[in-house]
């Protein structure tokens, strides 16, 4: 049997409002029990000390470098670049540090988006809940439809106005909770984050590639057997 819509716009925009208001009580404790915490604003000075340190390391290489002869700029440069890579490595460090005390949030708001997923996909289960304005294809066909069945090939579904019904040329149009869910998670999830979330600072924001790129965390990979080059070349294509 065909679902029936029984869904206005007031309802969508609900999902929309629930998504926002879980995002920001996310990232308000966040702030609270991580962000305005000693151990993360010691992470970030730690952070900001390395980076001034290589910055001042490579800018005294490079007048160092230019001052000498010709005849000592070779054994000046191996100290120097000496000193360059061991700087690089506590700045790499550090950043990692910072980048570790983001992944606990982002790992315990992901799990709540997960539960209110779980949640509200019963509350609408089998509910076509707009018209899609395109046949979609493939994989967004999947993502549109998910939770819903509708055997007809042409399927009359009134829409968010009362009294207005809207022909359909494909059952395919319909689209579900799960895609709107899916939406709001990339655009009103997103930007509720970047008004009020707490972002590391530029340097340590790649997340777990800052993570990676870590003098520890490369040795650790390769004593697992881990080709790290190869693993920066395919971070690099996605």
């Amino acid at each position: 049997s065909s679902p029936v819509l029984t869904m206005t716009a007031s309802e969508i925009l609900r999902i929309a409002a629930t998504v926002a208001v879980v995002q920001a009580i996310c990232d308000i404790l966040s702030r609270r029990f991580v962000y305005s915490q000693e151990p993360y604003k010691r992470a970030c000075a730690a952070f900001e000390r390395a980076t001034n340190k290589r910055d001042k390391i490579v800018a005294a290489a490079k007048s160092s470098v230019d001052g000498r002869p010709k005849k000592g700029v070779s054994t000046n440069q191996e100290k120097n670049a000496k000193k360059i890579q061991r700087a690089e490595d506590d700045c790499s460090e550090s950043a990692a540090e910072v980048a570790r005390r983001h992944t606990q949030p982002g790992f315990f708001s992901s799990l709540v988006f997960i539960i209110l997923y779980r949640i509200l996909s019963t509350e609408h289960s089998g509910k076509v809940i707009a018209v899609l304005p395109f046949q979609p294809w493939g994989l967004i066909r999947r993502m549109s439809m998910r939770g819903i069945n509708i055997d007809t090939d042409a399927l009359e579904l009134p829409s968010a106005a009362a009294g207005i019904v809207t022909k359909v040329s494909h059952h395919s149009q319909a689209c579900s909770f799960a895609f709107v869910y899916i939406l709001c998670t990339l655009s009103v999830k997103f930007l509720i984050n970047k008004l009020i979330g707490a972002h590391p600072p530029k340097g340590a924001d790649g997340g777990m590639g800052t993570i990676l790129d870590a003098p520890k965390s490369q040795r650790m990979l390769k004593n697992l057997g881990v080709d790290t080059e190869e693993l920066k070349e395919a971070r690099k294509a996605f």
